[in-house]
């Protein structure tokens, strides 16, 4: 989800790009844009664009089905994100969560953590994280809500994990390619294990209760 004004007349002043919601995946999301707009840019702008003026607060970003708000620079499309941002997914099976164990040598190694990965240029979460799955534990889900955001420090960078429902839509996994152990767990257990930093906010937001929501438009 981007806004890009151009001043140039050899070029489009404005192009929109909608994107989905960070929370939910529904397309119902409405652009509030704040300051001082170009006049084409108005004239020109998509039934979801709200312009705001100087007066507005933010944050930008709105879903007309769920109510979350967000900023664009903060979640949505990924584009040259600092700090770096990464999702994962708390996989459910009736009663079970799927935990994984980070092999030993690599980063939080012999770590539990919600298995995800890296968003790239030009995705949203919910599409880098159906990617990951694919390419990581060889598996289709189909993706929910939002359940939380942990961080931590990858180097000199922040780490901003965004923890989402997920479900499978086939059998799996029985391997991973960053993972050591796989093990579906019930809820009452999750917190028997050592959990990598980011995932620990996530965690604490299912022990206290939280649900799976599973309602994409």
């Amino acid at each position: 989800m981007m806004i890009r004004a151009e001043a140039e007349e050899h070029v489009p002043a404005t192009e929109w790009v909608r994107g989905t919601c960070a929370r939910c995946g529904s397309q119902d999301v409405l652009h509030h844009v704040l300051g001082m707009p170009l006049a084409e840019s108005m004239q020109s702008s998509p039934p979801w664009v709200r312009w705001e003026g100087c007066t507005g607060l933010g944050p930008d970003r709105e879903c007309r089905r769920c109510e979350y708000a967000w900023w664009s620079d903060d979640v949505g499309f990924a584009a040259a994100p600092a700090p770096l941002r990464v999702v994962g997914a708390v996989i459910v099976r009736e009663k079970q969560i799927l935990t994984a164990r980070r092999r030993p040598g690599k980063s939080s190694g012999g770590l539990w953590e919600f298995p995800g990965g890296k968003i790239e240029l030009g995705e949203s979460p919910q599409q880098a994280l159906a990617r990951e799955l694919q390419e990581e534990l060889g598996v289709e889900v189909t993706v929910g809500r939002l359940i939380g955001r942990g961080q931590a420090r990858a180097g000199d960078r922040v780490l901003h994990l965004d923890c989402y429902w997920a479900r499978l839509d086939a059998s799996g996994p029985v391997s991973s390619t960053d993972h050591d152990q796989l093990e579906w767990v019930g809820r009452e257990h999750l917190a028997d294990r050592e959990w990598a930093e980011a995932d620990v906010p996530v965690l604490e937001e299912i022990l206290g209760g939280a649900e799976p929501i599973f309602d994409l438009g």
